[in-house]
């Protein structure tokens, strides 16, 4: 059995385990079922407005936001409890040394006048100005990409012109571009997404920014390779963008250390995600 197949059988377990009765493949009742609480009314419009139509359903595909291995709902059930609260613990959490002003989901950084800029999972606005950037990823990276998933559309390269450069991103520019031309490739981590959102937030953070790549880590040969393309990317770039990475059994550890009176809410991510 895969690792992505094992994490779904874990997430049916769960919901078994609740009451709910997921159907095939994987998807409960309602998009409610599937989070610890309703999305605050902030998180709810930005998902009703971003681009990943994460909302929406089709007479042959649920909600995406109803999928037991949803990395939205994953993202939600961490980050929108701390909507309106005060965030420090889960900053203490992440390692950011600063205050947090708003955290916004599917948050867009447009690089210019494009009609679908690129939407970062989660975006921390910072007291000192600055950004962070959070790239969440679930089962998604236990699948190998294909060569033409890994590449950029042309827009990204138009001619007389270095989009990274000339944001002040030329490790990007160069990682960009072996990255079109196929000199180098990364099959689990998504590379070009994340350089998407550093050029994108390069392009609208003038106080500067950060960027996290957080991951739902699982053993495994996929799971080593991960992290060696971790370690290649954050060589390359890492530098440059401030590029760190954590996995979510490593968040959910700091937060049972730094928000231990959030009982309720440890308790839900433990259940589900972390299980003993």
């Amino acid at each position: 059995m895969s690792a992505r197949s094992r994490i779904v059988v874990q997430q049916r377990a769960w919901a078994e385990a609740a009451g709910h009765r997921p159907g095939p493949p994987g998807y409960l009742g309602s998009v409610d079922a599937n989070l610890r609480a309703p999305m605050t009314p902030a998180t709810l419009a930005s998902f009703q407005a971003g681009g990943g139509a994460e909302l929406q359903e089709h007479p042959r595909q649920p909600a995406k936001l109803r999928a037991l291995y949803s990395s939205a709902a994953l993202a939600v059930n961490v980050f929108d409890y701390w909507t309106g609260r005060d965030a420090a613990p889960l900053l203490t959490a992440l390692g950011i040394d600063d205050r947090a002003l708003r955290i916004e989901f599917e948050a867009r950084f447009p690089i210019g006048t494009e009609d679908h800029p690129p939407c970062v999972d989660v975006a921390i606005a910072l007291a000192s100005g600055m950004s962070c950037g959070i790239e969440c990823k679930f089962t998604e990276w236990h699948t190998p990409r294909r060569p033409a998933k890994i590449r950029f559309k042309e827009k990204y390269f138009p001619a007389g012109e270095e989009l990274w450069r000339s944001r002040g991103l030329p490790a990007c520019q160069s990682l960009a571009q072996e990255l079109q031309h196929g000199a180098t490739r990364f099959r689990f981590l998504y590379a070009t997404q994340l350089l998407k959102h550093a050029l994108g937030m390069a392009s609208q953070c003038r106080d500067g920014f950060t960027l996290l790549y957080l991951y739902y880590d699982w053993t495994g040969p996929a799971a080593r390779e991960h992290r060696r393309e971790i370690e290649q990317f954050a060589a390359r770039v890492g530098a440059e963008l401030r590029f760190r990475a954590l996995s979510y059994q490593q968040l959910h550890t700091r937060l049972r250390e730094c928000a231990a009176e959030h009982t309720a809410y440890l308790d839900y991510l433990g259940a589900r995600y972390f299980p003993a």
